[in-house]
């Protein structure tokens, strides 16, 4: 179409012709964009039908022209040097409201065109012709355009119209097609990006993920659910069935989650399922639909969870809890030893445990009882530590042992065979320890090598403590009774003694008075030596102490008693005995004999004579420097008990001589009698 001058034709100049053209439109603006071919490289596909416009109509320049809301940029160019212009040199917007195509003969002569810069500058264009490159749903982008410097009246030939429109159409499809191909490829980067997210999502997950087909048949699985079934390799796997992989009855509940997920709902389960190695995990498990274009299920995807430390923990915290409840009032420590073994057999899955006594060299073991999985050997009886391997020195530190593989940790490999009679595999022993020495251990074994975890070895060591503080408990309880008959025992025997010593010092005695501070005397030296006793935990007591102690009443006196023996204990059975004795005659001695004046002196002593079974205590009573002694017309209750009291109870010899000079006593026994506790 050849247009010419004319008064209906707009002559608003800048930015309102803009408008006008409707370059501004944001739809058109946005459509251009979504050809993403602003500013990029040259293209030969295109520059090739700019040239080939050129020549067919006979012009220096042809130029492909797309016009955005600022500037036109040329995608191609013949004969024309600069790659893109501002809207104020354009030609081209003229074009795009066009339906087919525009010529303007004489550049010059067209109001339109007349004062455009191309037209009046150096070097001015006169001719031009233009197709418009126009969208499917309309939007004008650009032209193909060819110009002249010379006007051309009579336009383009018919020809070559057709062969302008023919190319505009060309450009158009090769325009189509780089969109087609940029979405093809911003689509399969999106597809590519996305798959290397979810990817990557996978990785990092530490949940077993794992795509099946709606036959629930493993189509996939992430790299750390790979790790989590401990499998190498997929490929055995691919297509195989997923709920058979699961123990007993939780095979049925996989195949009702899977059932529900294929419906299009949610299924969810815990159980039991083996790794590829065998071992045993606890899973929590969630199945859902992979739903495809039509919004149906058209696979499956299977998450689990690993619970198993989760579950473990809390099994072995109620196996704790349990076995406190079991130890509690037990009064059998071989009752306490096995309770605690079944407990750590059962909960740790072992093929045995037992809980042994070391003996006082900590260098043997002895087991009274064992709990052990059926078709496995027993270990009770006493065994050596070294016959099993080189690690007692660190249970003598208290240090828990742990040995992964006996055939191959250097403290147990030269046993190998010795171990394996029993079938261990691997162990792990625990010292119970009482004032810093090794009295017992918790030994735990599996019959194959096994990684103890962390959690497992503070296990036992809790299950060995609480056999230990149970063990502690008895053996106080009847230390307690053992202290509770033998006082009840000592204060029959005191009550005994009060009873003889009451009765005979007034039966003695001339007159109440007298009777009352001897009998007060008697008393509180038996007090005396019952504090003594009880000071000592009811048990032995130095001779020393019993003596001094004896002799407390006379402190007036203390400076004038030689004491001189060998350091020897005496039993709880004659101590009262041979207080209430020294306290005679010490009040004697105060009556009548070495204590009566200022100069006199007590000596007392006493030697062991012989050895071993032979051996005898002599203890002797020698007054010196006191007043002249005679033998007393009568025996009193206070002679009767000084001679027969303490040798009744020893079985000893009792010696009393009332020589002029002093009063001396003596009584000899065997040891034995002396440091008997009952």
């Amino acid at each position: 179409m050849i247009q010419h001058p004319s008064d209906d034709v707009p002559t608003k100049g800048g930015e309102d012709v803009w408008v006008s053209l409707g370059l501004g439109d944001p739809d058109r603006i946005a459509a251009l964009e979504r050809y993403r071919i602003l500013d990029t490289p040259a293209d030969e596909a295109f520059d090739s039908l700019v040239r080939l416009a050129s020549q067919l109509c006979g012009t220096p320049v042809g130029l492909i022209t797309l016009v955005a809301s600022d500037r036109q940029w040329f995608k191609a160019r013949v004969g024309f040097e600069r790659s893109e212009t501002g809207l104020d040199r354009s030609i081209c917007i003229h074009t795009l409201p066009e339906p087919s195509l525009l010529v303007i003969p004489d550049l010059a002569l067209d109001p339109r065109t007349q004062a455009n810069p191309v037209v009046t500058g150096e070097a001015p264009m006169r001719f031009y012709a233009a197709v418009p490159l126009r969208t499917p749903c309309g939007f004008g982008l650009g032209t193909l355009c060819v110009l002249d410097r010379e006007p051309r009246d009579g336009g383009l030939t018919v020809a070559q119209e057709q062969v302008l429109r023919t190319l505009g159409m060309q450009v158009m499809a090769l325009m189509e097609a780089r969109r087609a191909l940029c979405s093809q490829e911003e689509s399969a980067a999106r597809l590519q990006s996305s798959e290397a997210f979810l990817k990557g999502v996978l990785a990092a997950s530490q949940d077993c993920i794992k795509v099946l087909d709606l036959d629930g048949r493993l189509a996939s699985m992430n790299e750390p659910g790979l790790r989590a079934m401990e499998i190498d390799d997929f490929a055995p796997f691919s297509g195989m069935r997923w709920p058979p992989l699961w123990s007993g009855p939780d095979e049925e509940r996989a195949e009702i989650a899977l059932r529900a997920a294929r419906a299009g709902g949610v299924g969810r389960f815990a159980g039991w399922a083996e790794t590829r190695r065998g071992r045993r995990k606890f899973w929590d498990v969630m199945v859902t639909p992979i739903n495809g274009v039509d919004g149906r299920p058209e696979r499956i995807l299977a998450v689990s969870r690993d619970l198993t430390a989760a579950r473990l923990a809390t099994r072995r915290q109620m196996a704790l809890t349990r076995l406190s409840d079991r130890l509690r009032g037990l009064t059998d420590p071989e009752e306490v030893g096995y309770r605690a073994s079944e407990t750590a057999g059962r909960t740790l899955g072992l093929c045995r445990a037992a809980y042994g006594v070391v003996d006082t060299t900590a260098s043997g073991i002895a087991f009274e009882r064992d709990w052990t999985l059926p078709g496995h050997p027993t270990v009770v009886g006493s065994h050596r530590y070294a016959d099993y391997g080189r690690y007692v020195e660190d249970l003598r530190r208290g240090t828990t042992v742990v040995i992964r593989d006996i055939g191959a940790d250097p403290r147990t490999a030269s046993r190998r065979d010795a171990l394996g009679q029993y079938g261990i595999g691997a162990l792990v022993n625990v010292p119970a320890m009482t004032d810093g020495r090794l009295v017992g251990v918790l030994c735990l074994h599996d019959a194959e090598p096994r990684d103890w975890t962390t959690e497992e070895v503070a296990f036992a060591e809790a299950v060995a403590e609480r056999a230990r503080l149970a063990m502690r408990w008895i053996a106080a309880e009847e230390q307690q009774q053992l202290r509770t008959r033998e006082i009840s025992h000592r204060f029959k025997n005191l009550l005994a003694i009060v009873q003889a010593i009451a009765t005979q010092t007034m039966r003695s005695a001339n007159d109440l008075t007298a009777a009352s501070e001897v009998l007060a005397g008697r008393l509180s030296a038996l007090g005396q030596s019952q504090d003594l006793l009880l000071d000592g935990q009811i048990g032995s007591s130095p001779l020393l102490d019993v003596v001094k102690a004896a002799l407390h009443l006379h402190t007036e006196a203390v400076s004038r008693f030689d004491l001189s023996g060998p350091e020897v204990r005496i039993g709880g059975k004659v101590t009262l005995s041979l207080s209430v004795m020294l306290h005679e005659l010490a009040t004697n001695a105060a009556k009548y004999g070495a204590l009566a004046n200022g100069t006199g002196r007590v000596v007392l002593s006493w030697n062991v004579l012989g050895e071993d079974d032979a051996a005898r205590l002599r203890l002797t009573w020698r007054e010196i420097g006191g007043p002249k002694v005679a033998m007393p017309s009568r025996k009193g209750f206070g002679s009767r008990l000084i001679e027969r009291g303490l040798a009744g109870q020893v079985g000893g010899v009792v010696e009393l001589s009332y020589d002029p000079t002093g009063l001396v006593f003596s009584v000899e026994a065997p040891l034995a009698a002396f440091q008997a506790e009952v």
